[in-house]
């Protein structure tokens, strides 16, 4: 169970992009969310599990932007419990061309995994270089990073359209793997008096705010499909401002599925461009 929970673990480092922000209208800001069990299955042997998420994002769109985020959850696993705590530290080049990567992760307080790496777009594709836990290269087929991505889906939402799809590098795993995703966009609506769960301090932050309802899968990029109909092995969905920020985290995994509920928000200086 402890194995399949750090591979849960690792998986939601997808999570960042989409607790994330387009780079064109991004507003830099620390964001606090906790988590809670939303349910488990039998097979999964979870009974309880707690946790918290915090995302923080500086940079400009001109020079590329830097974020640092932290997962942590407690679980009670057939009357056993762990820590698990995921750090990742990325930056995206403004021009979506290079990507830098750190990922570590800890189960109750030793560090398991420490994962250095960068990637960059060159005429064949993807050129990766891991430089931790060891030295080694790979090249993948074209994709977009993680800034770029959330760019395709706020240009999506405010050009109407409902579904877009788009292959993705975010140095999760082992960083040498793509993630095929498909995010269905709802419309957009507002949400005053909507987030009765929030602080107040929360609601009092952000004001008078609309959204758009956002739905994301994740789907191994080398999964052979069958007969039948692909299987994401993780979805997460939100509600997704115009300004980047992110509430109402629904993420689902094949075992179970936590809420997420924004507790805290500060806004950060935004870098000029050059």
């Amino acid at each position: 169970m402890t194995k399949a929970l750090f591979a849960s673990v690792l998986i939601a480092s997808l999570s960042a992009s989409s607790v994330g922000y387009a780079a064109s209208s991004l507003k830099p800001h620390r964001a606090v969310y906790d988590l809670v069990l939303d349910q488990a299955s039998n097979r999964s042997g979870i009974t309880s599990m707690e946790g918290r998420i915090v995302y923080e994002v500086t940079g400009s769109a001109c020079e590329g932007f830097a974020s640092r985020y932290r997962f942590q959850t407690e679980v009670r696993v057939g009357g056993k419990d762990f820590i698990n705590d995921q750090r990742n530290t990325t930056f995206e080049s403004g021009d979506g061309t290079s990507f830098n990567f750190v990922t570590q992760y800890y189960l109750n307080g030793q560090l398991e995994q420490d994962m250095r790496g960068a990637a960059e777009k060159t005429d064949e594709g993807l050129e990766v270089k891991i430089s931790k836990p060891e030295e080694r290269e790979v090249v993948l087929e074209d994709a977009v990073f993680m800034n770029t991505h959330m760019e395709m889906i706020m240009e999506a939402a405010t050009k109407g359209e409902t579904v877009m799809q788009a292959r993705v590098f975010d140095g999760s795993d082992d960083g040498d793997s793509l993630v095929d995703t498909t995010t269905i966009i709802g419309v957009e609506r507002s949400l005053d008096n909507a987030q009765k769960d929030e602080p107040e301090t929360v609601l009092k932050a952000l004001g008078t705010k609309t959204a758009w309802p956002v739905s994301v899968s994740y789907f191994n990029a080398d999964q052979i499909i069958g007969g039948g109909e692909r299987i994401p092995h993780y979805q997460i969905s939100f509600l997704l401002q115009s300004d980047g920020i992110s509430r109402d985290l629904k993420m689902r995994y094949t075992d179970y599925s936590l809420f997420g509920t924004l507790v805290n928000i500060e806004y950060l200086p935004s870098e000029p461009c050059n």
